[in-house]
């Protein structure tokens, strides 16, 4: 048997280098991608790696169809299984050496198949169960499973930024129409009173949505929280003014079609977005992820930080959410599960994120 390596920019590549060396006989025993070539270990470029094995007997007979194939003996039965023994050993060690090669056992296709199915991307699922392989020894408990998919998803997002302490003295909202902007800003403030013993004011650029000020203004009045309500800049200059005896501004802005990129400019034309302030994107989990991802991309003009996920209690996953930050690289700073003021909200953790998305899998079926 000849082992070979094949290298090429593109799968279709290393395999017409395949053909051309070993021709249809070919026995692929895996493929990966690596990083190859670079400078002093920069800039190294993605290839494709195909290992394959040939017989050459295999070769000489396709060649030469018509000589006669002599009749297997106990001699050549030997060297066939020294030959076949000594593949199973290379197939072995190349699955080692290249995690997620190799079949996955009945329990791991049971993980991929609840990830794939909650929404999780393939791709996001394959990076898990790669590290899970290569960390773990086989896992057969579906407890022990679902524990160490969620540390290994928190190694995922352990460089996004997460939660939230307000340092800053205006805290803006943005968002879509009916991702509850309004409730959220509401339940933020009532933690800051209620539980921190701080004064705040609110700004309302909603003048757009019947009602709007009003249900703000209810708020408020629990809180005992000055309202200002701004149509255009001077407006929001004169209400930062009139609030600058308390501790913590909230900004309440217009839910909009923001696939519409004029409602952006909108809001530049309102808000001071030079001024020190935390900017948080608000975002429904029961929303697609195509939705979540436009939204966030017409948003990124702005200097947006994290983003806050509502309406956790209206779905059964959030694996849209985890797609979206691990994609675009971005952090979260609370999830809202309710409508109760300000409890039924929360700062949240790359880990407590993880074990959201895996809170479903032991009850699917038996342990």
């Amino acid at each position: 048997m000849k082992i070979k390596k094949f290298h090429g920019a593109s799968m279709p590549e290393a395999m017409a280098k395949v053909r051309s060396d070993f021709g249809a006989d070919a026995l692929i025993l895996s493929s990966k991608v690596i990083k190859h070539g670079g400078f002093l270990g920069l800039f190294k470029k993605e290839m494709t790696e195909v290992v394959a094995g040939m017989d050459p007997d295999v070769r000489v007979e396709r060649k030469k169809p018509q000589r006669p194939v002599p009749l297997p003996n106990a001699e050549n039965n030997g060297g066939q299984q020294k030959i076949l023994d000594e593949l199973s050993h290379v197939k072995a060690l190349l699955q080692k050496d290249a995690p997620g090669s190799h079949p996955l056992s009945p329990k791991m296709d049971q993980l991929a198949r609840y990830l794939t199915s909650r929404g999780l991307k393939e791709e996001h699922v394959q990076n898990l169960l790669s590290s899970i392989d290569e960390k773990y020894e086989p896992l057969s408990r579906k407890e022990e499973i679902k524990k160490t998919a969620v540390e290994e998803l928190t190694v995922m997002m352990e460089e996004l930024p997460f939660g939230h302490v307000f340092q800053k003295r205006y805290v803006h909202l943005f968002g879509p129409t009916g991702v509850g902007k309004t409730t959220t800003l509401a339940k933020l403030a009532g933690d800051a009173v209620l539980n921190k013993g701080w004064t705040v004011g609110f700004i309302t650029t909603d003048t757009y949505r019947i009602g709007a000020v009003e249900q703000l203004k209810t708020y408020a009045g629990i809180l005992h929280a000055p309202v200002e309500v701004a149509y255009n800049m001077d407006d929001y200059r004169k209400a930062k003014e009139n609030l600058k005896g308390v501790d913590l501004v909230f900004i309440d802005t217009a839910g909009r079609n923001y696939r519409n990129h004029t409602f952006i400019k909108d809001l530049q034309e309102i808000i001071d977005f030079e001024e020190e302030a935390d900017h948080f994107l608000v975002l429904s989990l029961t929303s697609k992820y195509v939705d979540m991802q436009t939204i966030y991309e017409n948003f990124s003009s702005l200097p947006l930080g994290k983003i806050i996920f509502t309406k956790e209690d209206e779905t059964l996953t959030m694996a849209d959410a985890v797609n979206l930050m691990l994609e675009k690289r971005l952090g979260a700073a609370y999830i809202t599960n309710g409508q109760d003021v300000p409890d039924d909200i929360q700062t949240v953790s790359a880990g407590n994120i993880a074990s959201r998305l895996m809170k479903g899998y032991t009850d699917e079926g038996s342990s």
